[in-house]
């Protein structure tokens, strides 16, 4: 034990020694916050944020900004036709791209440092002036409805719907940011422009981050001859409901599978909360005793889970496929009732702590990784907290572990995908209370 104590305590310091290294600042460039972590990578990351996410749009336009921010780097440019804008970017192998989520939507440039300037000419144009042109933007929407067909065939995809409308369905957070079938399939490329336009490009909005082998001059000058004509209109983020799961409930849905999923959604703690991370480290931990339990122990899944989600409405969940739901939901419900009684012990606290050492810092990060992880602590709160949680997780106790486990879980949202007879004979183990 010793030994491993010893052992953990030199990772943290070697994480941490080398993050301080490579320290993150910020400053403001043309009247857009800029997070700034210089590498000596020779991959340069460029991510331009939009904050707002869903609670941007009502769920009769569910998927406008995820067509919106695709179209950015799809349909062409003021400058450059969709063809060339991809002949250019494929010749020197840079990377634009977009994605739209609950929590924000963003523009990346991936590239190498030699190619930056290329790279940076492409991002500039593909936010400030993508054209939307009718044609190409028809083809990628009819692209992204081919893609929610397949995924509305996807039990694992049907589920997360299913939980999050249930969980959530009071809130933005119910909205699928890709859209539906119909609601994406009636959005118009002028529509789509005019949200663009008129919605997301907006300085108080955007923030920038940058990591890689870039200086803070050349940066700062490049964005403000970029960005200097971008408006800046007022803007204030939406202060979203946050539902408090107290007792069981479960949502049934009926399809004949092989196998039956199932997840069940519980509160968790804001990201700026200092019960995030001790709560990550205990669902880290219950992940773990879940896969003994479920699955090495009596072979009643593949890979059981369970995990915290920090968004904007933060939450927790378990997650288990399996072909007798009773079984598999006692141990899950058994377990969390267990833990909230017992609380935690040093060794799950020592073993959570290793376990986020080497998935999270003894790899090595790739640039754009580093810049997901500032861009989402930054939309949820605060970029400083990626830079440190190496110091947190290593503070964090086991006390504070148990605490943080029993403050949240005072019921969970079941939600069932698959043979119904099962799931009415598995009622009982979804009204295990977890409450104390």
């Amino acid at each position: 034990m010793k030994k491993i104590t010893i052992t953990i305590t030199i990772l943290f310091a070697a994480v941490i020694a080398v993050t301080a290294q490579t320290a993150t600042t910020t400053f403001t460039a043309s009247g857009i916050t800029v997070i700034y972590k210089p590498t000596q990578k020779q991959i340069i990351n460029v991510s331009v944020y939009f904050r707002g996410g869903v609670s941007n749009y009502p769920a009769s336009k569910a998927g406008i900004e995820n067509l919106a921010i695709a179209s950015v780097s799809e349909c062409g440019t003021a400058k450059y036709s969709k063809d060339a804008f991809k002949d250019k970017a494929d010749s020197y192998g840079i990377a634009v791209y977009g994605s739209a989520g609950r929590d924000n939507a963003l523009i990346g440039l991936n590239c190498i440092s030699q190619y930056f300037n290329t790279g940076w000419d492409l991002l500039a144009q593909a936010v400030t002036t993508p054209t939307f042109e009718e044609t190409e933007f028809n083809k990628l929407k009819q692209k992204i409805i081919s893609g929610i067909k397949q995924s509305a065939s996807s039990p694992d995809a049907r589920l997360s719907d299913m939980a999050m409308q249930n969980a959530f369905a009071a809130t933005p957070y119910a909205i699928n940011p890709t859209g539906t079938e119909e609601t994406a399939g009636g959005i118009k490329a002028a529509e789509a422009k005019d949200y663009y336009y008129n919605t997301l490009l907006n300085k108080a909005r955007m923030f920038i981050v940058v990591v890689g082998n870039i200086s803070k001059a050349d940066i700062t000058a490049k964005i403000a001859a970029a960005f200097a004509a971008v408006p800046l209109k007022p803007y204030q983020a939406e202060a979203l409901q946050l539902p408090l799961f107290k007792g069981n409930t479960v949502n049934i849905e009926e399809r004949q599978l092989a196998t039956n999923y199932i997840t069940g959604i519980m509160n968790g703690p804001a990201y700026t909360s200092a019960d995030y991370v001790p709560y990550r480290l205990a669902f880290a931990s219950l992940s773990e005793k879940l896969f003994t339990e479920i699955r090495t122990k009596r072979n009643l899944s593949y890979a059981p889970q369970a995990y915290a989600r920090g968004g904007a409405i933060p939450y927790s969940a378990v997650y288990v496929t399996t072909t007798n739901p009773k079984a598999a939901v006692e141990v899950m419900a058994n377990e969390i009732d267990s833990l909230k009684t017992l609380g935690f012990t040093e060794k799950d606290l020592k073993n959570s702590k290793a376990l986020f050492i080497t998935s999270n810092y003894m790899k090595d990060e790739s640039t754009n990784a580093i810049a997901a992880s500032l861009g989402t602590a930054e939309t949820l709160g605060n970029w400083k907290i990626a830079e440190s949680l190496p110091v947190i997780i290593n503070n964090t106790t086991q006390t504070q572990m148990t605490n943080a486990f029993r403050k949240y879980i005072t019921g969970i949202k079941w939600n069932y995908l698959g043979v119904k007879k099962q799931a009415d004979e598995a009622v009982g183990a979804f009204n295990i209370p977890v409450a104390q």
